[in-house]
């Protein structure tokens, strides 16, 4: 199982598509959005590391993911693939 990440493919999200490829995520275009998927159980990624504002850093997850939520914070997010997969 994996677990991915769907972010809208505008400027303003370069920086977390950025941190997902530093942290081996493979990313890849689905329609308006660019998919970010790891192949492990786990990931997390950091707000500093983005230089994103708080705002959009929020607003991040509004393309959907597959997996599921373990943390998110204004400083990290931590997501994981669904129990039981």
């Amino acid at each position: 199982m994996t677990v991915s990440v769907y972010v809208l493919d505008v400027p303003e999200f370069d920086p977390v598509v950025h941190t997902a490829r530093t942290a081996g995520m493979d990313v890849d275009r689905v329609g308006d959005y660019l998919r970010l998927t790891t192949g492990g159980r786990e990931v997390v990624l950091r707000r500093e590391e983005t230089g994103m504002r708080p705002a959009l850093w929020h607003a991040m997850l509004t393309g959907g993911l597959d997996g599921r939520i373990v943390s998110f914070t204004s400083e990290a997010v931590h997501l994981a693939e669904e129990e039981g997969a």
